[in-house]
């Protein structure tokens, strides 16, 4: 998901980014250091007997910082390379320009025609100040000709003013001008030009005067406001892409389950449905919370920092936090053990650090807002998901291996043990019975030595069956007579 929306982080997260350079005056990847900026404006002195009127004027400061961030933050977001600068904080103006107040500048160079003076004034006030400069010889006359921005609220109302201001003087001229008085005839036309030209300049500062106050008096909290709604807008982005994505996925696996006959269509559609939608709210939460990061990362006081807010790690940590909540959850609520956590963590690491680097080749191969990144991380993330279980499963099989290896050398070890044994109890045996063998041996070959007329029958059989017991073995008979008995019986002979 992270992959899928990592070029909306990275722009919104920069044009985040605008606001805190507002706040404190200072870019902290440049190093620069603004004339001014919310957080010192907010720290000038107020007297007490002319309060409203000194914040009202430090409104105006505070307004011209805060719309220069506004405006730099959409050109980001617009992927504009314009940027808009105060004339204090631009080399060809000097500090305090008596003309100019903004403007925008383009590879360095100042843009034709974006010159501005920004005059947040009372609004019963408003009508005299575009008197001062229509008027040919009027006291803000050096106004004509640029961009002169107001609060909203005014908007409407000056050019309305403008516009009747320059259809009565042209009437006023005509009257003049039949009274044969063509000099004053000309002052009133030219007046009532400057009026046309004026109104054509006016622009809206897109701030009202109610906020230009808030901005003097709540720096801190309006900057988060500002953060906030272009995290927002983030977040309806990332819930775009995420939707996409979530969509694909969930209609190709539920597509597959249907054309398995394991799920009907009804329930595909339906699950289809609350895929997308889970896929949008987790786009919308980590696309939001990874530029909010992104914009504190790029101005922060660590280099570090600051190289990592341009890559995919701000998108990658917000979207680890996510992802690894719903495997803790599984552990804590005993759905899975702690072995089974640990692949799941692993396996989602993984896929998450894959994905983001082929999100990052993917919007380089396919230029396209969103399609690119998505298309790649979704690669990488079912490239490194294959890969971790392969090596999972290799591990597995090594530690089976290892463990059938251990059994045999035991079993191994056991059995030359036995052995050992064995041939100890046969060098005992043979240490204990083979005096006895060789004394009955001897005996039985004596006996047989004996000559024909010495041998009795009874004595040979005697020393045969002594020698057989020796051995193990019981003979059939013991003597001449047992011998006799079973001839004259009917029992069968049994070897």
């Amino acid at each position: 998901m992270a992959a899928s929306t990592l070029e909306v982080v990275q722009r919104y997260g920069a044009a985040g980014a605008e606001y805190i350079k507002g706040y404190t005056g200072r870019d902290a990847v440049t190093g620069e250091t603004f004339a001014l900026g919310l957080k010192t404006i907010a720290g000038y002195s107020v007297p007490a007997d002319h309060a409203a009127k000194v914040l009202a004027s430090q409104a105006g400061y505070a307004a011209e910082v805060a719309a220069t961030s506004r405006d730099n933050a959409e050109a980001i977001i617009n992927g504009s390379p314009v940027r808009t600068v105060r004339s204090d904080d631009h080399p060809e103006y000097k500090r305090n320009h008596p003309v100019v107040d903004r403007l925008q500048v383009l590879d360095g160079q100042v843009v034709m025609g974006s010159e501005g003076q920004m005059k947040f004034v009372a609004a019963k006030n408003c009508d005299a100040l575009l008197n001062k400069i229509a008027k040919p010889d009027g006291e803000f006359a050096r106004y004509r000709g640029i961009k002169l921005e107001l609060p909203s609220e005014q908007m409407a109302g000056a050019e309305a003013t403008c516009r009747s201001e320059a259809a009565k003087l042209r009437a006023n001229a005509d009257a003049v001008d039949a009274l044969g008085k063509p000099e004053v005839a000309a002052r009133l036309r030219e007046h009532a030009d400057n009026y046309d030209q004026l109104a054509g300049n006016l622009k809206d500062a897109g701030l009202t005067s109610e906020d230009a106050l808030f901005y003097r008096t709540h720096p801190r909290i309006a900057t988060l406001r500002d953060i906030a709604h272009t995290t927002h807008r983030a977040g309806m982005e990332g819930a775009k892409g995420g939707a996409m994505v979530g969509a694909a996925i969930s209609l190709a696996t539920n597509a597959f389950l249907v054309a398995t006959e394991r799920q009907q269509m009804k329930a595909a559609v339906g699950a289809v449905a609350i895929g997308t939608a889970k896929a949008a709210g987790l786009g919308y939460a980590s696309t939001a919370a990874g530029a909010t990061l992104t914009s504190v990362m790029q101005q922060s006081s660590s280099q570090g920092l600051q190289t990592l807010s341009r890559t995919a790690a701000p998108a990658m940590v917000v979207n680890v936090c996510i992802t690894m909540g719903v495997s803790i959850k599984r552990y804590a609520n005993s759905e899975i053990d702690g072995l089974q956590f640990m692949e799941e963590i692993g396996e989602k690491g993984a896929g998450m650090l894959a994905s983001g680097m082929m999100a990052a080749l993917g919007q380089v191969a396919i230029p396209i807002p969103v399609l690119g990144a998505a298309i790649g991380g979704m690669i990488g993330c079912t490239l490194s998901s294959m890969f971790y279980r392969e090596a999972m499963l290799a591990g597995k099989n090594a530690a089976l291996a290892k463990e059938a290896l251990d059994q045999a050398i035991e079993l191994h070890q056991a059995a030359r043990e036995e052995i050992q044994r064995q041939r100890e109890a046969l060098a005992m045996f043979m240490v204990a019975e083979l005096p006895a063998m060789r004394a009955a041996t001897t005996d039985l070959l004596l006996a047989l030595d004996a000559s024909a007329a010495a041998l009795e029958v009874d004595a040979f059989a005697t020393a045969i069956n002594s020698y057989a017991t020796l051995l193990g073995a019981t003979l059939e008979f013991g003597c001449m007579g047992e011998f006799e008995m079973f001839m004259a019986s009917d029992q069968p002979l049994r070897l």
